[in-house]
């Protein structure tokens, strides 16, 4: 789930946190990405930083929040982004709380990472998405 975002068109360069990200083709997003991480490292409710620092908050010394994803059910993610903080919920076990000051603003995207050379069949499925502005 990437939160507060920005695309860097095909063909054009953006420098933010000290990087310059280059649209290649069709463009690039980068920013804030909350992970869907059903593999054992278990990662789901961590906070990347797609195109720019790489992990900003993983969920190594968090096993509660490692242990709260349900593979091939339904999850809850809760994602709170309030000022320089961002904080996160898998199926209501805390699993990130950081504050970072890079990105105030952005667009919201759901995505599915590359898959690589992988030919078997895919699903990933969202419901009940909802916004809550914060005061």
């Amino acid at each position: 789930m990437q939160i507060r975002s920005h695309f860097a068109e095909e063909g054009k360069e953006v420098k933010s946190a000290g990087k310059t990200i280059k649209g290649g083709p069709g463009g690039r997003v980068f920013g804030y990405q909350v992970e869907i991480d059903p593999t054992e490292r278990a990662y789901t409710g961590g906070v990347y930083d797609e195109g720019r620092r790489g992990w900003l908050q993983d969920l190594k010394e968090n096993e509660a929040a490692r242990k709260a994803f349900k593979a091939k059910e339904w999850n809850t993610l809760k994602i709170e982004c309030k000022g320089p903080a961002i904080k996160t919920w898998v199926n209501g076990v805390a699993a990130a709380d950081l504050k970072d000051d890079v990105d105030a603003t952005g667009f919201i995207a759901l995505q599915v990472h590359g898959i690589g050379k992988k030919t078997d069949p895919l699903e990933v499925r969202w419901r009940k998405i909802r916004l809550k502005e914060l005061k």
